[in-house]
């Protein structure tokens, strides 16, 4: 015999859907959405061994059983609630609590944040910026945004973020050393890099074929803020990583003095433990990240085809000049 009590978050899924007759209007109001409250009433009526709903195409109703269940828990789910209320108020029901790195924050994020307050303006999102990963189990965090391979146990991921990295420069600093300077020689120049990421600049060489010697000589910044900073006040080159290093290209403070760009293994990923996923905000939350990561792939994919409709242009025109 089976004395365990079913599981809380399944018996309050039911009373909202038995009380409204509507998987719909039960998932509104528990802030979850219509799949995750199927899923948690299929998972009481297996606990308890039989069918509380009858589902039809145009109706929900429910069985004996499930009238006997409803009648004995909505008191008791009105008890817990009125209890609860009494003790305290939840003001994050309609927060979303995200961390991330603070330059993917400041120069990706933060700007797209004006369309999902046009679009979801009873959400909050709120923010803790960090280089660390976040301890879910640890902290009040709902979803994290996490820099690399997408292996995280126990956690829903969605891959963001592809990472292309590339030079970048002063205009400056360019000017200084690129007339005498190729691909190849910079291993000679003074590299500016993350000491989060020790890896970057000797896996770039790698992927590009670049020889390099046993060491390479790197000056490491602690945050892509200062790294960029550096860079832009002439200190040497910096490893661009495109989504973060985007403002600086379009306002002129660095250039990208060569054509080579590469895609790195690591991306960056969403990820939040599968509880919170289900919560209405954090779904939303979620989605409309996803869409922004799908638009600007595609705005990125839209100027590349320029740079290189522009290069042909100028590669005809010097062919055959008017």
């Amino acid at each position: 015999m089976n004395d365990r009590l079913p599981p809380f978050k399944s018996i309050e899924a039911f009373v909202a859907a038995a009380q409204s007759l509507s998987f719909t209007k039960a998932a509104s109001a528990l802030c979850i959405t219509v799949p995750a409250v199927s899923r948690r009433i299929q998972a009481l009526e297996a606990h308890l061994g039989t069918s509380l709903f009858q589902r039809t195409h145009r109706a929900l109703k429910l069985t004996r059983s499930g009238e006997l269940y409803l009648q004995k828990l909505a008191p008791a789910i009105d008890t817990i609630r009125e209890a609860s209320a009494d003790i305290r108020h939840n003001p994050r029901r309609n927060a979303v609590k995200v961390s991330v790195i603070p330059s993917l924050a400041a120069n990706w994020l933060v700007p797209r944040l004006p369309r999902f307050y046009a679009a979801h303006n009873a959400i909050q999102v709120e923010f803790e910026t960090s280089i660390d990963y976040v301890d879910f189990d640890e902290s009040d965090v709902d979803v994290a945004i996490r820099f690399g391979s997408g292996n995280w146990s126990g956690l829903h991921t969605d891959r963001l973020l592809d990472v292309t990295a590339y030079p970048v420069c002063s205009r400056e600093f360019a000017e200084r050393v690129r007339p005498r300077l190729t691909l190849s020689d910079l291993v000679r120049v003074p590299l500016l890099g993350s000491s989060h990421q020790p890896d970057l600049w000797p896996n770039w060489f790698r992927m590009a074929g670049i020889p390099q010697p046993a060491e390479i000589q790197v000056i490491n910044f602690d945050s892509f803020h200062l790294l960029y900073e550096a860079a832009v006040n002439g200190l040497g080159l910096a490893m661009g990583f495109d989504a973060i290093v985007q403002p600086y290209l379009d306002d002129g403070r660095l250039i990208v003095p060569f054509d080579t760009k590469l895609t790195f293994p690591k991306k960056f990923y969403v990820v939040c433990p599968p509880h919170d996923h289900e919560r209405l905000p954090v779904h939303i939350f979620c989605k409309w990240l996803m869409s922004e990561a799908a638009t600007w792939r595609d705005e990125q994919a839209t100027i590349a085809a320029n740079s290189i409709q522009r290069m042909k242009t100028s590669i005809v025109s010097k062919a055959y000049p008017k």
